[in-house]
This record gives structure tokens, sequence and C-alpha cells, in this order.
């Protein structure tokens, strides 16, 4: 949604090796490539891409993986595509630490982001001039937050 909302020509640069085939249709019409298959096998990552891409990322911790990691995600990316840059997912800073030594460019940590945000919103409205602001965004992520899940029901019919 947050590709959709901010940047929708960049979706249709963008290409889904997964499992689930109930994301297909829905990741289509939003002009979103799929390709069915286990993004941790060599050979669907070989054949599922013609050319180099440039960035690869996973964005699903270890956690709800079943059969792989991020690790073996990664160290395949690496062997398929070496020029690429790869972002992986971690779910605590250990894992984090142990996938950059392993050589990903850029580890995603939900917890971290998370944190990044609420730093930024109640660091830049501390005030008392800057809680009517910071209501008002509250109300937009609100509002751009309901308009996403209105957005995925309507989808799934």
């Amino acid at each position: 949604a947050e590709f959709e909302h901010h940047a929708p020509k960049l979706l249709r640069k963008l290409q889904v090796v997964e499992f689930n085939q109930s994301i297909k249709e829905p990741l289509l019409r939003r002009g979103v490539k799929f390709t069915y298959g286990d993004f941790s096998s060599a050979d669907v990552l070989e054949h599922c891409f013609h050319g180099e891409p440039k960035i690869i990322i996973s964005t699903t911790p270890d956690t709800m993986l079943q059969g792989t990691s991020n690790l073996r995600i990664l160290k395949v990316a690496m062997t398929v595509w070496p020029k690429a840059h790869i972002i992986v997912t971690a779910d605590n800073p250990e894992q984090a630490s142990e996938l950059y030594d392993a050589g990903a460019h850029y580890v995603l940590r939900s917890a971290k982001l998370c944190a990044e945000r609420l730093f930024e919103l109640l660091n830049k409205y501390q005030t008392d001039a800057g809680m009517s602001d910071l209501k008002r965004r509250f109300d937009k992520y609100k509002r751009r937050e309901n308009d996403e899940r209105r957005s995925f029901v309507a989808l799934k019919v």
C-alpha cells in the first residue's frame, strides 16, 4: 500500500517470488509481476527473472518463514545475482549483525522501523504548540490505514 500510495510507477518494476498463490491476482492488478516458487531456491531465482536485478528484497522475518531463513535467501541471492544490492529482514539486532556480516547491504527490522517513526513523530512535536499538528498527522495516518484496509478487503473479494 505504501508503494501504491507514494510511488505507483515503482510497482511495475517489482517482481514477487512467492508460494502463496492467493496474492497473485491482487499483485497483478497493481502491475506487480508474480512468480510462483521458492525464493530460497537458486533454480527458481535463475528462471524467474531474466537479466540482473539491481535490488533484491526479502521482507519476511525468519519467524514467518518455513524451511528457509533470511541468511539462506541472502546467500542464494548473492550467488545468483552477485552484483545486486540485497535487503533482508531480521527479527532482532543479533540476527541483523549476522546478516550484515554475511554480506547484506541493508537489514530491515520491524521494531527498529517502528521506533524510528515514533521518534520522528514525538521529537518533532514535543511542544504543546506542536500538539495540534501531531493530532493532524495522527488523523492522516489513521485515514490512510483505514483506506488501505478497505482496499485490501476489496481485493480479496
